[in-house]
Formats: C-alpha cells, sequence, structure tokens
C-alpha cells in the first residue's frame, strides 16, 4: 500500500494513466495530453517549439513524424519480414506460431519453454520456462493487456495506433550464467548508434546502465539503480554494425538486441524509448541525449 503511494507522489502521472485506461481522458488531444504527462513527470513545461531535451524531442516525434514503415516495424510479427531482408535469418529467434485470440494457442505444440508476446503492445509478454507451471490465466491477463485498448492510447506513441493485435511465441533463450537474459538497447540517430543502454538481472530487480559505444560506463540513471561492473558483450562491434543496418531507414529508432550463447539476436524496434516519459538523473543527460537527434534532418514528406 505505502510503496504504491510512494510511486504516485514519486510519479504522480500515475493517475493520469489510472483515468486513460477508464477512457476518462480520451476527450483530451495529443498535444495536450503529452502536455499534461510531461510536467507531472519531468516538473517543467514541454517545449515543442524549441525542443531540446531528448524527452521533449521524443514528444514531437510524437506529433509530426508519420512514416508507414515505422508501423510495420512496431509491430512484432512483421517487424520480422523487415529484419530478414536488412541483415538476414540468422539474427532472428525462432517463431513457433502466431495467433489471433489467446485461445487459439496449442499449448500442446509448444515446448516446454518459451515466450509469448503481444504483437502490437509493449511489455506485454509472458516468459514461460516450464510449461507444467504455466499459469495460464495468469498469462492470458498479460497478454490480453492491450487487447481492447490499445498501448498508444495511454502514451500517444502514433506508430502503435491501429496495429492488430495478435499473439507470437518464441523461443526461450537461457542465459549462460542461469539468468535472464540481458537486453543491449542501442539509441541511434540518423543511422548512428550513439548509447547502449543495458537491462540486467529482469529476474531479480532490474538494473539500467548506459554505455558509450567504447563502452566507458555513463554516470546516468533512469530510477533504477546500476549495475557499473557489466563485462563488454563479446559481440559488441558486431550489435554495434547491426544496429546502423536497422536503425538506416529511421530519424531515430532503439534497437533492441541479445548477445547470448555465442550470437547476436534481434528483439524489438522501439521509436519511442520508454514512451518519452523516463526521467535521466542527473537531468542534464537529457539534453545532452537530446544533442544527437536533429529535427531538421528529418524529411518533410515524413513530416505533419
Amino acid at each position: 500500500m505505502f510503496g504504491e503511494i510512494k510511486k504516485i507522489i514519486n510519479n504522480p502521472s500515475r493517475i493520469i494513466y489510472g483515468l486513460e485506461r477508464r477512457g476518462l481522458m480520451d476527450w483530451l488531444g495529443d498535444e495536450s495530453y503529452l502536455k499534461l504527462i510531461y510536467r507531472l513527470t519531468f516538473r517543467r513545461k514541454l517545449n515543442l517549439h524549441k525542443a531540446e531535451a531528448y524527452t521533449e524531442k521524443l514528444a514531437w516525434y510524437k506529433l509530426h513524424w508519420r512514416y508507414d514503415l515505422a508501423k510495420i516495424c512496431t509491430d512484432k510479427l512483421m517487424v520480422r519480414d523487415y529484419v530478414r531482408e536488412k541483415i538476414g535469418q540468422k539474427y532472428l529467434i525462432e517463431c513457433y506460431g502466431s495467433w489471433d485470440s489467446f485461445d487459439d494457442i496449442d499449448f500442446a505444440a509448444l515446448p516446454d519453454a518459451f515466450v509469448l508476446k503481444a504483437t502490437n503492445g509493449t511489455g506485454d509478454v509472458v516468459i514461460c520456462r516450464n510449461k507444467a507451471e504455466l499459469d495460464i490465466d495468469k498469462a492470458r491477463a498479460v497478454i490480453n493487456k492491450y487487447s481492447k485498448r490499445q498501448i498508444a492510447t495511454k502514451t500517444r506513441e502514433w506508430a502503435y495506433y491501429g496495429l492488430p493485435h495478435k499473439i507470437l511465441a518464441e523461443r526461450y533463450i537461457a542465459g549462460q550464467d542461469g539468468r535472464a537474459i540481458k537486453d543491449y538497447k542501442f539509441l541511434c540517430f540518423h543511422g548512428e548508434p550513439r548509447i547502449v543502454l543495458v537491462c540486467s538481472e529482469r529476474d531479480i530487480e532490474v538494473k539500467f546502465d548506459f554505455f558509450d559505444l567504447n563502452w566507458n560506463h555513463i554516470p546516468v540513471s533512469t530510477e533504477a539503480d546500476n549495475n557499473p561492473d557489466i563485462e563488454r558483450p563479446e559481440h559488441l562491434d558486431e550489435m554495434i554494425e547491426v544496429s546502423r543496418r536497422l536503425s538506416g531507414d529511421f530519424p531515430h529508432v532503439r534497437v533492441d538486441l541479445y548477445d547470448e550463447g555465442g550470437r547476436v539476436y534481434f528483439g524489438e524496434l522501439t521509436f519511442y524509448h520508454a514512451g518519452g516519459t523516463r526521467r535521466f538523473i542527473p537531468d542534464d543527460w537529457d539534453f545532452k541525449i537530446g544533442e544527437f537527434f536533429d529535427l531538421s534532418r528529418i524529411p518533410a514528406e515524413q513530416l505533419v
């Protein structure tokens, strides 16, 4: 109880999200909604006319950037064709099947360990390490989180609007150290990876760490503990090149990869890191990262 109250005090935008889930914020236009969420989250006004902070530019990106390829690459099923064309099949995690409804899934045909993902959401993932212990009802609730009300209505992320709700089953990749595998998230701007965010210890209490491309730890956090002693991944150079190839068609995208079992795997493409609502501590890093994102370089035909 006190933990939830503390979360609301630290991030009062949770109140707005609670209203949004009930459809009580639908009357508010995208720009006004984003300004409200931004003010509550960052304790400052959202400057859209002269955006300087990275999070300000993400809000501007939501409102003004329109590129149909982004919708294809946001969909976790459709993006597989794009990745296959750009970097090859070998980077894709094995897919066991896709379904229009959770109740259509033939669990008997799935292996003992697998991962379920909703193709049109974020965070709605079920990791099953032992099928005999899977709580079907709990899994259904997670996967159907955005089956009726899309994530786009919560974060006003244009690329998610109108995406069909499907379920994807992929191979479960176990960490060699017995822990959850690390996410390597490359923030790419105008076709160049600039910063790596590493998410580790997801199975315990997630840690977020930023590194430059030479694997120097960057002294910034995003409301989570750090784990600065993470070793340089074996295939860092390959992941940098993969990120460069996958980001070349976009002004800005986050390329999520894994480096496990002696090879690199593709995770997903995300155009609005953390929905544009995660604070950087210290705050000046929001502006330093924003320097990489030159809104004036976005092609005019992709803007509204």
